[in-house]
């Protein structure tokens, strides 16, 4: 793995874009005939099930579906705290709603699942791309996020995706905004595929008082800008920094089950360093170098497929 040590933080020793797999011995030979049958048997379990998730949306009795689904294949489980607030205190005004827009770290195609059951409303996925100095903000549906994810999370030369320039255009969703504009292998938090100017532009805030000026932010003046982040962990196994097909992946949450930890933060402020850094649990010491970027990343993709080969 010497060729690879040039993504690999110097400073942490982190490999952002390293796949963490299971054992070869569980996705090879008759362990991996086994898993297959047991998954393809849960499939045949939880079909009845699907054609209700879409049916029922309307009368918000397709999470509970969903989740029943997701218990089947994988045992699903999440375990969501609020910063702040007691668990037992925990309550619907706490979770995610409409018209609020939320940060979040990106590692797996579950996490657009995971954010979606816990939203109190319909939900819209925004995922900045960086040119250069350009930076375009795209709008997802959870179907394409999910397909993305699977892909790699890394952007053709052209793509289908909805362009959102203000936040404000999702006001009638639950918005979720990946940052890092690619996922990982969840050990870290990559540099932001945005700048500065742009995060203040796209959350419409207002002249004079940038997150980028040497004043403090007036956070009074911004109530309806609240900025929180989410912090979402997953088994390392079913990180998703590579890409992979939806039935190996499928498979591997079969047989490995699902364990979310979703916590919401507190506020912050708008500026980019904070918000990433409240994104890795406030330890900035465990975050990798700028240089750990998308275009990073699409050069890992690369190098490591040709070395597999």
């Amino acid at each position: 793995m010497e060729k690879f040590t040039n993504w690999r933080d110097k400073g942490t020793g982190i490999a952002p874009f390293f796949p963490v797999t299971p054992p070869l011995s569980q996705e090879k030979g008759f362990r991996s005939f086994l898993s297959n049958v047991i998954t393809t048997l849960k499939l045949i379990v939880a079909l009845p099930f699907l054609p209700f998730v879409y049916l029922l949306q309307f009368l918000n009795l397709s999470k509970p579906i969903c989740t029943l689904v997701l218990k089947i294949i994988c045992g699903w489980n999440i375990q969501t705290n609020v910063q702040g607030v007691k668990r037992r205190d925990q309550g619907p005004e706490h979770m995610p709603g409409v018209g609020r827009y939320f940060f979040v770290n990106y590692s797996s195609p579950l996490d657009c699942i995971a954010l979606w059951l816990i939203a109190k409303g319909p939900v819209t996925f925004c995922i900045p791309r960086m040119k250069g100095k350009k930076v375009t903000m795209y709008r997802l549906s959870l179907i394409e996020a999910l397909k993305f994810a699977l892909k790699g999370s890394i952007f053709e030369n052209e793509t289908s995706f909805q362009i959102i320039d203000k936040v404000d255009e999702a006001k009638d969703y639950v918005t979720y905004i990946f940052p890092e504009g690619t996922t990982s292998n969840g050990k870290s938090v990559l540099p932001f595929a945005l700048t500065q100017e742009f995060m203040d532009e796209f959350l419409g805030i207002e002249e004079g008082f940038s997150s980028s000026a040497q004043k403090p932010i007036n956070l009074n003046l911004h109530k309806r800008k609240v900025v929180q982040t989410i912090q979402l962990k997953i088994n390392a196994t079913l990180t998703t920094p590579l890409p992979i097909s939806a039935w190996n992946y499928l498979n591997r949450m079969s047989s490995q089950g699902v364990t979310f930890k979703c916590k919401i933060n507190e506020p912050c402020t708008t500026k980019v360093d904070e918000v990433r850094t409240a994104l890795c649990g406030g330890d900035k010491y465990s975050l990798v170098g700028k240089d750990l970027n998308v275009d990073s990343k699409t050069k890992f993709i690369k190098e490591f497929g040709n070395r597999r080969r």
